[in-house]
């Protein structure tokens, strides 16, 4: 064994209609130190450090599920907890490459995946975290759709939080086949306009029936700030995964005029930020 690091980035699922299918990775990293040690232990630094228990703790659990020894753990991590950010994914991530690069193996893409998605239980978050970039994820299989250099994000990180597990309990489990025939078409839109950068094709994707419209009855403050980036002229504006972030799409031109209009917007202990889109995904 020996002293190793690993990083992943955060990433945005879903993007609208594509529940459970598509995310964006985005460049702010879980960062993962590991060195063999006599027993267990694990430090958590930086400007999102995570506060909870060894028993909800996302990399001491993937290093510990793939490491043949106890291993002294540094965590620095500048993803926003429970904001709809991925954070859970990208600490699987860095915890299990970080541990599998001090036991000497240095795994593919593919098998790094496929434990990371198992850990974490959504594969459009997993994928992200782990190839970077834009994905679509079906039946195990990742893809790589993409994504117009014209595009920028512009992410407002309210400064409340929401669990997923709560959020998920929200959506309802079964929709009209027209709502089914409208997210399709959402998601045709939503596809070619982030390949092409259209405007008016990304407003044919916004109004996702599934997750969104019963997440926002749930916490109305998410849709007021949808509401707001729309008003501010982005080209698609969306719930973070499960929120409360709101992810927005501009082009890069438009982005510091859409971010003052958000900051208007958004809570007293919340922040608006424009990260750009991670490519590397775990490193």
């Amino acid at each position: 064994m020996s002293r190793t690091a690993a990083s992943a980035p955060a990433s945005s699922a879903n993007l609208g209609p594509g529940f459970d299918s598509l995310a964006l990775a985005l460049d702010l990293r879980c960062r993962v130190r590991a060195e063999p040690a006599a027993s267990w232990s694990i430090r958590h630094t930086g400007p999102e450090p995570y506060r909870g228990g060894p028993e909800n703790d996302g990399v001491l659990a993937a290093a510990k599920e793939f490491s043949t020894g106890p291993l002294r753990l540094e965590v620095v991590n500048h993803i926003p907890l429970s904001r709809g950010l991925g954070s859970s994914a990208a600490a699987y991530a860095a915890g299990v490459l970080a541990a599998l690069r001090a036991n000497g193996r240095r795994p593919g893409r593919g098998e790094l995946f496929r434990h990371v998605r198992d850990l974490e239980g959504h594969p459009d978050n997993a994928a992200a975290a782990v190839y970077g970039g834009l994905v679509a994820v079906a039946e195990g299989a990742v893809f790589h759709p993409p994504l117009s250099p014209d595009l920028a994000p512009v992410l407002a990180v309210p400064g409340f939080e929401m669990r997923t597990r709560e959020s998920r309990k929200v959506i309802p489990v079964s929709i009209t086949v027209e709502a089914a025939v409208r997210t399709i078409g959402r998601v045709a839109a939503l596809l070619e306009g982030l390949r092409t950068g259209s405007g008016r094709t990304l407003e044919l994707a916004g109004g996702d029936e599934i997750h969104e419209v019963p997440r926002t009855v749930h916490n109305p403050r998410v849709g007021r700030l949808i509401a707001a980036a729309l008003e501010a002229g982005v080209l698609h504006a969306c719930m973070s995964g499960a929120g409360p972030s709101v992810l927005c799409l501009v082009h890069r031109e438009d982005a510091r005029r859409v971010l003052a209009a958000l900051e208007a917007s958004i809570d007293s202990a919340g922040r608006v930020i424009m990260p750009a889109p991670d490519l590397a995904g775990a490193r």
